[in-house]
């Protein structure tokens, strides 16, 4: 497929534009395909990856809490939400990472600084204007090409080396990212951050609970993964992706099993499998990083959901990955074990998951990763992660 074509192809169904000059996608060196994606809201990870083998877990979690019937038993005392269970598949083909205990390396409620971070790179909400996934394709330079698969470009492929966007219109995921490009906006003034992230804040706090604008989100998580396989599958096709969903900042009205989160949930495991047969013979190439800003309170609150958090989970998904595990130092749920006797407390680095995923993915060597990561040369990649 030639270039024309696949713009083309880029076209239908969904609005392209180049974030720089377009350049030639023609004899990319390495059939590598790497996808971030971004929950944006701060996922609740003690709700997607459920710890019952710690002995304080149901006390803390309540009526939240899943009894141990409802989850998919992994290891190490760990099980997936019911919504995830689908993803059971992943986790017998030895192509599922769950990261449990993680954070970004700067503490935050804010959603603004703790996105900034985690796309950025950095230790700290300010000092770039690029994010970690340009900057990966500047180091590694030739005709790697990048595209982001959301209603504008994300602050990790922002930067230098030219990317291209592909908004899904057909799926609503403009309308959707609107307040998303309003914190960018936002962001650059620090009074108006605050004001503004406290007013979203109080209309979710104030929602009957029916996580009406999550869910609507969640709608097309399954679609808009099959378009960006669409995209990487082909001989020609971008090596890198970056894709967002929002709708996961549940303050109010949770739920367990089959609840408002569970289902957003599930709608998250369809998508991912959905990506993976789309993707073909281009799957054994494939690695999804998939990570959220902060986790969320350990205990839940007064309207039956929980706050902006501290460490959460990610997932590192594909055939690189060394075997299926859960891979955490597990801080523990007892009161005096909490972060801030909140939160779960985080014992491992974002920045080293994304290395040992990058890793496992193309060859570069760790002065080239702590150029992508400036300022992370004592963060070594996770040890045995990928194969």
């Amino acid at each position: 497929m030639n270039r024309r074509t696949f713009i083309r192809g880029m076209c239908a169904g969904g609005v392209a534009t180049f974030a720089a000059p377009l350049t030639t996608l023609a004899s990319v060196p390495s059939p590598s395909k790497f996808v971030f994606v971004l929950l944006r809201g701060g996922l609740d990870g003690l709700a997607a990856v459920v710890p019952m083998g710690d002995p304080h877990y149901s006390q803390i979690r309540q009526q939240m809490g899943f009894k141990k019937a409802e989850i998919s038993e992994l290891e190490q005392g760990f099980g997936l939400a019911p919504g995830l269970a689908p993803l059971r598949s992943l986790w017998e083909a030895n192509e599922i990472a769950a990261v449990q205990a993680m954070a970004i390396p700067y503490r935050t409620r804010s959603h603004f600084d703790g996105q900034a971070v985690l796309e950025t790179g950095l230790d700290r909400p300010k000092g770039s204007s690029d994010g970690w996934l340009n900057r990966l394709l500047q180091v590694m330079g030739g005709d790697h090409s990048g595209i982001a698969v959301a209603a504008g470009l994300p602050l990790s492929l922002s930067g230098q080396h030219p990317v291209m966007t592909w908004s899904p219109t057909r799926l609503g995921a403009v309308q959707d990212g609107y307040l998303d490009r309003l914190h960018l906006l936002y962001r650059s003034d620090r009074q108006l951050a605050d004001r503004f992230e406290a007013a979203l804040d109080l209309g979710k706090q104030v929602e009957t609970g029916m996580m009406t604008l999550g869910r609507a989100r969640g709608q097309a998580i399954a679609p808009i993964l099959r378009a960006t396989a669409g995209f990487l599958s082909k001989p020609d096709g971008p090596n890198i992706a970056a894709v967002e969903f929002s709708g996961w900042d549940t303050h109010a009205n949770q739920g367990g099993a089959n609840g408002p989160l569970d289902r957003l949930l599930a709608q998250l495991a369809q998508g991912i499998l959905s990506f993976r047969s789309e993707m073909g013979n281009a799957w054994k190439e494939t690695t999804l990083v998939v990570m959220t800003e902060f986790g969320r309170t350990a205990r839940p609150n007064g309207t039956g959901g929980t706050d902006h958090g501290t460490a959460g989970v990610g997932f590192v998904i594909g055939p690189k990955v060394a075997r299926s595990r859960v891979v955490t130092d597990w801080p523990g749920l007892a009161s005096g074990d909490l972060y801030e006797n909140r939160d779960l407390r985080p014992t491992t680095d974002t920045r080293a998951v994304i290395k040992a995923a990058l890793a496992g993915s193309f060859d570069l060597t760790e002065a080239q990763m702590n150029r992508v990561f400036p300022g992370s040369d004592t963060v070594k990649a996770t040890p045995n992660l990928m194969g």
